[in-house]
């Protein structure tokens, strides 16, 4: 049996237990706001960081069962776990053990206190949910989901959250930027897949090359200052369809 459930519908909700909030009154379609296409505002490094989040669940969806198409009815989505968040970073529900009823107006917080330097880069969020339908003759449904495409990303300056898909190839900035000692480059991978990481120096010449075995989502990759003599490089990664580059500076 294949059901098709609208698992999107709590993209930004996350495990808490009620959190002290009021749904904006100006959103009345069902959905999350702001959603992805909007993103959170930004978080300043070293400020604290409190967003309510406004979640207005479906009232019914489709599935299909034996090949059929049918309406249902949501009685519940519930927001069962959630993984990947930044250490500082935490998310709290209006509603009980994050379950939201169909057809019902919510919110949630998330919240730092003080993001960290330490969690500078990007953080990929890992969420389960439950949804809970009534599909008349065929009783009662439950369909256990997976959303793996959201981000954090934690810079010196801000913090958002993004989203990314089957074909987001995207690098990050080098971390620290110049770099005198170890530094991290990260980037975004929408499927598992071979990639070809290349430094090169300010004449072109190639530097350092490796193969990486991406993995769906945030992507690390380590490198030393002591490998490199003071100077501007160029950095990238190929995945045989795209080709994206950076720039680096050495300074050790």
């Amino acid at each position: 049996m294949k059901k098709i459930l609208l698992t999107l519908t709590l993209a930004f909700v996350f495990i808490g237990a009620n959190a002290q909030c009021t749904p904006d009154p100006q959103f009345t379609i069902a959905g999350i706001y702001p959603d992805s296409a909007t993103g959170l505002p930004n978080a300043m490094v070293g400020q604290a960081y409190n967003e309510v989040i406004t979640i207005i669940t479906p009232v019914d969806t489709s599935t299909v069962i034996l090949g059929q198409s049918i309406a249902v009815t949501i009685q519940t989505i519930e927001l069962t776990s959630v993984s990947g968040l930044p250490a500082s970073f935490s998310y709290d529900c209006a509603t009980t053990n994050c379950i939201f009823a169909g057809g019902s107006t919510s919110c949630a917080v998330l919240t730092s206190p003080s993001p960290t330097v330490a969690e500078i880069g990007s953080h990929q969020i890992i969420m389960s949910t439950t949804t809970t339908v009534d599909a008349g003759l065929f009783g009662i449904q439950t369909q256990d989901d997976v959303v793996d495409y959201y981000y954090i990303n934690v810079t010196n300056a801000t913090a958002t959250i993004n989203q990314f898909n089957d074909f987001s190839f995207e690098l990050k900035d080098i971390f620290p930027n110049p770099v005198n000692n170890n530094a991290k480059i990260q980037f975004i991978s929408g499927n598992s897949a071979n990639v070809v990481f290349t430094v090169f120096n300010y004449l072109g010449e190639k530097i350092e090359e490796k193969n990486i075995a991406a993995t769906r989502g945030v992507n690390d990759i380590e490198i030393s200052a002591n490998d490199y003599a003071n100077g501007m490089y160029l950095y990238s990664i190929n995945n045989g369809i795209q080709v994206v580059s950076k720039r680096m500076i050495i300074a050790n």
